[in-house]
């Protein structure tokens, strides 16, 4: 009867443990850029909100729920949804201050934290007083 010798089984762990480690490094890059990915949709939507209360001209806003923000209009005193969009399963986002854009393009000072549920958030779209939209790394 023929077994396998020491050596055998070794470089099979050994082999087996070099696809694990690839498979692991590449799942977790994967996560990193969903939120990268989310964080400049984010940063698009909210810029291209700007140009559109400009054009409207309109009052608009942005409300962030548990698994859901929605841009808002503001009409005779009342807020108004515009359109919906649900956040991606196992991410979350947190607004800190408010979102409303003018209808000359001025936006309130915001940050809206991005990243997954449980996690530091990993981004940072931050509103400017002049309209100035960015998406920044946070680590």
């Amino acid at each position: 009867m023929r077994g396998y010798t020491l050596i055998e089984i070794l470089i099979v762990l050994f082999i087996t443990s070099i696809v694990t480690s690839v498979a692991l490094l590449s799942l977790h890059r994967n996560e990193n850029k969903q939120v990268e990915s989310l964080a400049n949709e984010l940063t698009q939507m909210l810029t291209l909100a700007e140009e559109q209360a400009m054009l409207q001209p309109s009052v608009l806003g942005l409300t962030i729920g548990a698994d859901r923000f929605q841009f808002t209009r503001l009409q005779k005193d009342r807020w108004v949804p515009v359109e919906e969009h649900a956040i991606p399963e196992g991410m979350q986002l947190r607004l800190e201050g408010e979102v409303i854009i003018s209808m000359n393009g001025d936006i309130t000072p915001f940050t809206l934290y991005v990243g997954k549920k449980g996690e530091k958030p990993r981004y940072a779209v931050r509103g400017d007083v002049d309209g100035t939209i960015t998406s920044k790394a946070l680590y």
